[in-house]
């Protein structure tokens, strides 16, 4: 039995008519005929009582009709759920991402995303750089907010924003009325930073501006987040470099001056699996690209 034949069926018992049932199908009548004859013969039953041209449901009719209607409906939930899913519109979806793009992407891309497509339940996991390439690697992502470079041929990635570094500084310093801060105004100052192990890149960064600047970089304490940083900073324990993003947070006891000159920049990019198999990955992707590309970033 086939889906068609419940169809077929169902267009005659509401029609109570093989004319009419026909041309609501679009098909001649004699053929429809035969088809309802085959179901019988399959069910072992007839469905209808025949008296010349005029039809009637039996009941065994009616009450396989319950069931066809039911089978059909189910029938066309699966098929909607099938092309929503395909669309992108219903499923689940794993983010990872950085700090930059705590502040920088999602407040702008989810609350949109989910107003577009509130059926795909998000997931979100804040992880460093290479725990997020490590995740998409191994399929526990779907999609992540990266800071460039990342390992190529792997990925495909879009850049999103340009962050470049500010000082961060007490507000008490002598530093903190000026309009902005270079390398060499901050030779003689304790430092505290992110791990090197954690961003290795940006650290080797900050201590070759200090190299060249004539100095090694005092580093007086290495914490993993930024608003530790920030906080310790605030208790006048020392000074920082940081990307731009750090001045949505707001703590009484810092400045934040533009460090010069801009000699290094933070890339923050989307990223998925080439290879991926995902369609609710692929629209998120293309999502994001649409969306940002129409608002500001700031």
């Amino acid at each position: 039995m086939e889906l068609r034949h419940l169809r077929y069926f169902v267009a005659v018992a509401e029609e109570v008519n093989f004319r009419k049932a026909a041309e609501r199908l679009h098909m001649a009548t004699p053929p429809l005929s035969v088809q309802i004859r085959n179901l019988e013969r399959e069910i072992g039953v007839e469905l209808f009582s025949r008296a010349g041209r005029n039809i009637r449901i039996t009941e065994a009719g009616r009450a396989f009709l319950h069931h066809a209607r039911q089978t059909l409906a189910h029938a066309n939930g699966g098929i909607a759920v099938a092309r929503r899913a395909a669309n992108g519109e219903i499923g689940h979806l794993s983010i990872g991402y950085n700090t930059p793009a705590e502040f920088r992407i999602i407040p702008k891309v989810v609350p949109a995303y989910r107003r577009k497509w509130p059926d795909v339940h998000l997931a979100f996991r804040r992880l460093e750089n290479s725990q997020i390439i490590e995740a998409l690697r191994r399929n526990e992502l779907d999609v992540g907010f990266v800071c460039l470079p990342i390992p190529t041929g792997e990925f495909e990635a879009h850049e999103l924003t340009h962050e470049p570094l500010v000082a961060v500084l007490p507000a008490e310093h002598p530093l903190a009325t000026s309009p902005s801060v270079s390398i060499k105004d901050l030779l003689r100052e304790p430092m505290i930073l992110f791990p090197k192990v954690l961003d290795p890149e940006s650290y080797n960064q900050i201590e070759q501006l200090f190299m060249r600047a004539g100095s090694a970089v005092n580093a007086v304490y290495e914490l993993e987040n930024s608003l530790s940083i920030i906080n310790f900073v605030a208790m006048g324990i020392g000074c920082s470099i940081l990307p731009d993003y750090a001045r949505r947070i707001r703590i009484d006891g810092i400045v934040y001056k533009p460090l010069r000159p801009k000699n290094i920049v933070k890339i923050l990019a989307i990223i998925k699996k080439k290879k991926s198999t995902s369609e609710i990955a692929d629209a998120f992707y293309g999502f994001t690209l649409d969306i940002l590309s129409k608002s500001r970033i700031g």
